[in-house]
């Protein structure tokens, strides 16, 4: 999508990939719709190489708190 390459070029984000979810199949996948509302819960979700979830912390519509440290620290607890 054009709005992603446009705010991975802006914020220098070449080594992650941003999924677009067009149709809803991934909020659906790791139970990340809301239920009444037609937006996805914010679901910060760690895969592993072969596919495992190895972090997953729902929280609601709202942002993460220490969001870079918690995830790099989960990335971390994971890989030692």
């Amino acid at each position: 999508m054009e709005s992603h390459r446009g705010f991975i070029d802006k914020h220098g984000l070449h080594d992650l990939t941003l999924l677009s979810d067009a149709n809803g199949e991934v909020v659906r996948a790791y139970d990340a719709d809301h239920w009444l509302l037609p937006v996805s819960r914010r679901v910060f979700i760690i895969v592993d190489r072969n596919r495992r979830i190895v972090f997953r912390r729902d929280t609601g519509l709202a942002a993460l708190p220490d969001q870079t440290t918690t995830l790099i620290g989960a990335i971390d607890a994971h890989i030692r």
